[in-house]
């Protein structure tokens, strides 16, 4: 039976025939009393061609059907490719290198495995003892190799590979930076002629040095490519230029990041800078009317988006590996924390589906980060992948808020310094999630409560809100709030946990949130308030006219007990008490069918008693 060692095509006969005589050779190194007998040298096509002169050249290639009768070969089986490269690497003449393919799918379990598994692996290890020194030519003191290409080593049972001094592992890592220049510089712009063996728009880049320039305008979109594409396999850099003729997406200086963002993400535009010159600017008014009373948050934010809409960095117009923006808002619970983050969302994108939250209080324990990345191969939820990449690889254009960030285990948080440095964290089964298209947003509490010792109740350190409670929010300017998170968060991370490194990459983007103060409970009810009216005009089409009274009863309930520690949480659940579910009751006992309602407006007050009032104007 002819070779057909790796599946797929039959050899070509010119092939074919020096496989055997190679393969004879071994036959008679090793036995040579079996000339003669039913060999693959008994075999030989009656035209065969003598093997070259120089035995390093390699013959001419075929078409693989082409000279095949119909009904040729069967693929061999792995046990008779294997003896049949086993005697190849046994001969002495003709250089020889064999390749065995998915080497860790070899076995279908590496721990354990059935008989003809083993009797195949056994094969190739004798291939790695046997293999001979060629005698002569040009190859003269070099061993014949076999070279097992496998993705994880892990799944190649140990055996085969320790202890055998005939065997090296080569570990073949993803291009560095400077290979993917060397990629972009030879395959950028098309050879002479041969205008697809570049990329799409490549011909328009030039390689001559203009004016006042360093750098040729190839070498630029050169060192644009490859930092874009750090991370990326050999394979995928090709398939970029694939990619580009498919989809006709040029390239050329500072447009490197369209093709790299499709075929990345599928996606061809960019929301950041799609994002209006005017919205932009309108930025700070549409916030200031959704998260209301933190001027200096809005005013961090609103500057994040300028700079993610103009796109300029000190580290260079090609470091598109970093999120858009990182932020960490530290403050009270309920002042606009997250309600900032979702404003924001909707801002950019237009649909707060591209806000995730992320509660961190639910990893608390070391092994949660798995659940962040997914866990390793072998153990229980590899196959699910992790919420976090799974989330970026879905939907790479987000804002991602990481709420009560300190609840959360150190070790999970140590994950975070890739995201924050590179842009990018690789999840159990090897995929990347880039993060260079999102805005990262931590949320904490720190400062805001007494922190006390687990073990003895000793208030370790003392929390803002007590004296608030105590003395009320005047008794601070928002500055010494902001000098007190400020300080609150740098001893948490630098003592508390020990990340330090991790509080370098926040920068100055820790960004403090201002108490609830007195002044703002009007503003915010209001707000409460027309999203109410708003609901009632889409559900039922009637106008609802809130009187005073319902402001006066808020701000007068707001001042009671500690009411104003829980911000506007506490305002909306009040609403909800005194106004909402007792005009739910009227609405229902009122009419038999609310669609009545349509065209119809209401004035709405509450009582001196607390008591709600509706009165139809129309009647």
């Amino acid at each position: 039976m002819p070779p057909n060692i790796a599946g797929g095509e039959p050899l070509p006969d010119d092939m074919r025939r020096r496989f055997e005589e190679i393969i004879r050779r071994g036959v008679l190194a090793w036995h040579p009393e079996e000339l003669g007998q039913d060999t693959v040298a008994q075999h030989p096509a009656p035209d065969a061609a003598p093997a070259p002169a120089d035995p390093t050249v390699a013959p001419r290639r075929q078409v693989p059907a082409a000279g095949r009768p119909a009904g040729g070969p069967a693929r061999s089986q792995p046990d008779e490719a294997f003896a049949r490269i086993r005697l190849a690497l046994a001969q002495n003449v003709s250089s020889t290198a064999a390749v065995v393919d998915l080497g860790d799918m070899l076995t279908t379990d590496p721990g354990r495995y059935a008989g003809d598994e083993r009797q195949a692996l056994m094969v190739l290890h004798k291939c790695t003892l046997e293999a001979a020194v060629i005698a002569s030519g040009r190859c003269a003191g070099f061993r014949n190799t076999l070279v097992i290409v496998a993705a994880d080593l892990k799944r190649v049972p140990e055996w085969l590979y320790r202890e055998n001094p005939y065997i090296a592992i080569v570990q073949a890592s993803r291009p560095n930076k400077e290979e993917r220049k060397q990629f972009a510089m030879a395959y950028l712009r098309p050879t002479h002629g041969q205008p697809y063996s570049g990329f799409y728009g490549g011909d328009q880049i030039g390689d001559v040095v203009q004016e006042g320039q360093a750098l040729t305008e190839l070498e630029q979109v050169a060192d644009e490519f490859a930092d874009l594409t750090d991370g990326l396999h050999a394979i995928d850099l090709n398939s970029l230029r694939h990619t580009s003729w498919q989809h006709r997406i040029p390239v050329g200086l500072k447009r490197m990041h369209r093709l790299v963002d499709f075929f990345k993400f599928g996606l061809r535009d960019d929301p950041w800078q799609h994002l209006s010159r005017d919205r932009v600017a309108q930025a700070q008014d549409i916030l200031s009317r959704r998260v209301i009373g933190q001027p200096h948050a809005v005013e961090a934010v609103t500057s994040m988006l300028t700079s993610a809409r103009v796109g300029l960095s000190m580290a260079g117009p090609t470091s598109g590996g970093r999120p858009k923006g990182v932020f960490f808002f530290v403050g009270p619970t309920g002042v606009g924390k997250t309600e900032l983050a979702k404003a924001v969302t909707e801002l950019v994108f237009g649909d707060e589906r591209a806000f995730a939250r992320f509660d961190m209080s639910e990893y608390k324990e070391e092994h949660a980060a798995e659940k962040l990345a997914g866990a390793p191969p072998g153990f229980v939820g590899y196959e699910e992948g992790g919420q976090l990449t799974n989330r970026v690889m879905e939907r790479p254009h987000s804002i991602l808020l990481f709420d009560e960030i300190e609840k959360a285990h150190p070790k999970v948080l140590d994950k975070f310094l890739q995201i924050l440095e590179d842009g990018r964290l690789t999840d159990g089964k090897g995929q990347t999630a880039y993060f260079h298209q999102t805005a990262i947003i931590f949320t904490s509490n720190i400062g805001a409560s007494d922190l006390a010792d687990p073990h003895t109740g000793a208030i370790i350190r003392p929390g803002i809100m007590r004296v608030v409670q105590e003395q009320g929010a005047d008794a601070f300017t928002f500055e010494q709030v902001r000098q007190h998170f400020l300080e609150e968060v740098r001893w948490f991370f630098t003592t508390r946990i020990g990340r330090a490194e991790l509080l370098n990459r926040f920068g100055d983007n820790i960004v403090a949130f201002d108490l609830l103060r007195p002044d703002y409970v009007d503003g915010i009810a209001r707000k409460f308030l027309k999203l109410l009216a708003d609901a009632s005009q889409d559900t039922y089409r009637c106008t609802l006219r809130f009187d005073d009274s319902i402001i006066d009863a808020v701000r007068a309930r707001m001042q009671e007990g500690d009411n104003l520690l829980y911000g506007g949480r506490r305002i909306k659940a009040l609403l909800e008490t005194m106004l909402e579910r007792p005009l739910n009751r009227w609405v229902f006992t009122t009419y038999e069918d609310p669609a009545a309602m349509a065209g119809r407006t209401f004035d709405i007050r509450i009582t001196p008693e607390g008591a709600l009032e509706v009165t139809d104007a129309e009647s």
